[in-house]
């Protein structure tokens, strides 16, 4: 399958591990200019020695989601690098698993501007890169946004906000030939779920329908897909990437 997406540029924020780097790869192996960004400039340098293994059309830059200048100066060096802007991922997030009244003001304060703030600011920031020749948005949502939990309950509400999100900005970017989508991922192996793993690993396995947990590749031909012309008619979704978790009420008991 052609996804047609050779000499395209790729933004992809929290791009410096898990699925955005897997993403990323994948991205570069289909001939894009890849550009990542991150916060932590350890994980950024070893991520772009990976990319550069692929192509050696990569850009990283440290930036801050939730800060207005770190975004655009993010996408604004990616346009001087590569002439173009072409798809934006929106795939950097955080966790908290407090329950909700334990929580302080600045914990949940924090969570909703790198998780919600972060693309309402790309929004602002892409539109006019993408108006003229058309571009993707495509942004991460979580299961949590489907059935939350009680230990991540601000998570969950962040990911809801997300699904919602996606839907408005679908419609509100149409217009200017840009298509939003988003994915809903389950529980997948990354440094941010490896705690919650180690603890319930086989009861999260028994969740879902494949029985195993998600790996950050599982992720990556998705996303791919959804920014192609191959999804050229997904707009205003997000698509579950779950391993069929609760697809029925216990998965578990097809395995017995």
């Amino acid at each position: 399958m052609d996804f047609n997406l050779k000499n395209k540029t790729v933004c992809i924020t929290g791009g410096s591990a898990g699925i955005g780097l897997a993403a990323a790869k994948k991205f570069a192996e289909e001939g894009c200019n890849v550009a990542i960004c991150g916060t932590n400039p350890g994980k950024l340098s070893k991520a772009e020695t990976e990319l550069l293994a692929i192509t050696d059309r990569v850009y990283s830059q440290v930036a801050d989601v939730s800060k207005y200048d770190d975004l655009a100066g993010f996408a604004e060096n990616t346009y001087h690098r590569f002439g173009s802007l072409d798809i934006w991922i929106n795939n950097a997030g955080i966790i908290n698993y407090d329950r909700l009244l334990d929580m302080s003001e600045e914990e949940w304060d924090r969570l909703f501007a790198v998780n919600v703030k972060s693309i309402f600011l790309s929004a602002k920031i892409v539109k006019p890169y993408m108006e003229k020749n058309g571009g993707v948005m495509i942004n991460a949502a979580s299961f949590s946004a489907v059935m939350p939990s009680v230990g991540a309950g601000a998570y969950a509400a962040s990911k809801s906000a997300v699904v919602s999100l996606t839907r408005s900005l679908a419609a509100q970017l149409a217009p200017f030939g840009i298509r939003v989508c988003g994915y809903i991922p389950g529980m997948i192996e990354t440094d941010m779920a490896k705690e919650n793993i180690a603890k319930n690993r086989e009861v999260m396995e028994g969740q879902a329908a494949l029985h195993r947990l998600g790996t950050p590749e599982d992720l990556a031909g998705p996303i791919v897909f959804l920014a192609s012309d191959q999804a050229g008619y997904i707009a205003g979704t997000c698509i579950e990437v779950t391993g069929g978790k609760f697809c029925v009420q216990d998965p578990q008991s097809a395995w017995k």
